[in-house]
């Protein structure tokens, strides 16, 4: 299994991904808005909620 295919974040954070330019951004954030901000620091490329995707417990889906 692809490790992007994983959850990532520590206990107490929500795992998410980021699609970015080269690839997935791996990201532990309390929220939506949190996991935004950390894949604008981790990118120079403007972020949309579009590419954010968030842990549900079993697999990646699209963060509404």
């Amino acid at each position: 299994m692809n490790p992007c295919d994983k959850p990532m974040a520590i206990a107490g954070l929500t795992s998410y991904r980021y699609k970015g330019r080269y690839g997935w951004i791996m990201i532990g954030a309390k929220d939506h808005a949190d996991a935004l901000n950390e894949a604008q620091r981790s990118t120079s490329d403007k972020v949309s909620q579009a590419n954010l995707q968030v842990w549900n417990g079993t697999q990646y889906q699209e963060a509404v």
